[in-house]
């Protein structure tokens, strides 16, 4: 049995992820690249028959939006907070005094 261990892992592990790997984009080739010489979906076929009875017909759906303008009723309110966000208090100080000794 291997015990090899690399970064903590054993090396089956990474085979059977590797393995992994490898088999799913196997059959994603496979799928993407199956035809018949015909053109049609031949009956026999699993891959043709599990793949147009997994095929769902979506209805169409139509939404209707309608907006309407709305007004203002009311004036805007004198805020007593300051407009902005955030106040930089550095900003605001003045600038240093030389200190001559």
């Amino acid at each position: 049995m291997m015990r090899a261990k690399r970064g903590g892992v054993s090396s089956w592990v990474v085979i059977l992820g590797v393995i992994c790997i490898a088999l799913v984009l196997f059959t994603g080739v496979v799928h993407a690249a199956h035809f018949h010489a015909n053109g049609q979906i031949d009956q026999d076929c699993a891959l043709c028959v599990a793949a147009h009875q997994a095929v769902q017909v979506a209805a169409l759906v139509v939404v209707i939006l309608c907006s309407q303008p709305v007004e203002r009723r009311t004036a805007e309110r004198a805020s007593p907070t300051p407009r902005q966000r955030f106040l930089l208090k550095l900003a605001n100080r003045p600038p240093p005094v030389p200190v001559f000794a």
